[in-house]
């Protein structure tokens, strides 16, 4: 329940070498939580565990769509490497709207901008790990999409040497 407890735990989790299935409950419950580092350990657990299934996928398109871009990079990474068939489920599962957030404003113009604009961040987000994916060098991504910051595209250069040999 403490904010302390939980980050220890998130903590630990990252340290779980080899990831043992047993916690995979554990994780899932750090994918929601309100303190960001503990939703990149999730994504990152499920990455080194390959955990991937119906109670997965919505938590991970939520984590695409995160306004922490260190969640959300690793959330790109985590598309990256996964496997063929578990990234096409999750584009479906992207591109069927999960993940996206509960607005409440009383102008509904306000409404449709922010999904638009959610829309557009989870687009671009699949966008890139298709593109990196396909071999694309991330310069060329980069240049291709001004609008996506800056800090996302540094987190997957600090890691491109796993995403080359991923490729290869």
């Amino acid at each position: 329940e403490k904010s302390r407890e939980r980050e220890r735990g998130a903590w630990y989790l990252e340290e779980s070498t080899p990831p043992s299935d047993a916690i995979g409950d554990v994780a899932i419950k750090l994918a929601t939580d309100a303190i960001d580092y503990c939703r990149w350990a999730f994504v990152m657990y499920v990455l080194n565990s390959r955990l991937y299934d119906d109670r997965i996928a919505p938590l991970l398109a939520e984590c695409l769509l995160d306004l922490n871009l260190r969640v959300r990079s690793a959330t790109i990474f985590w598309a990256v490497l996964t496997c063929d068939d578990t990234f096409e489920n999750f584009t479906k599962v992207v591109a069927s709207g999960t993940g996206r957030r509960e607005y409440k404003f009383s102008d509904p113009k306000l409404e449709a901008f922010w999904r638009g604009s959610e829309n557009k961040r989870a687009m671009r987000s699949i966008s890139i790990a298709t593109r990196l994916r396909a071999g694309e060098p991330l310069e060329t991504i980069r240049q291709s999409m001004p609008e996506e910051d800056n800090y996302v595209f540094d987190q997957l250069e600090f890691r491109s040497g796993i995403i080359r040999r991923r490729i290869e």
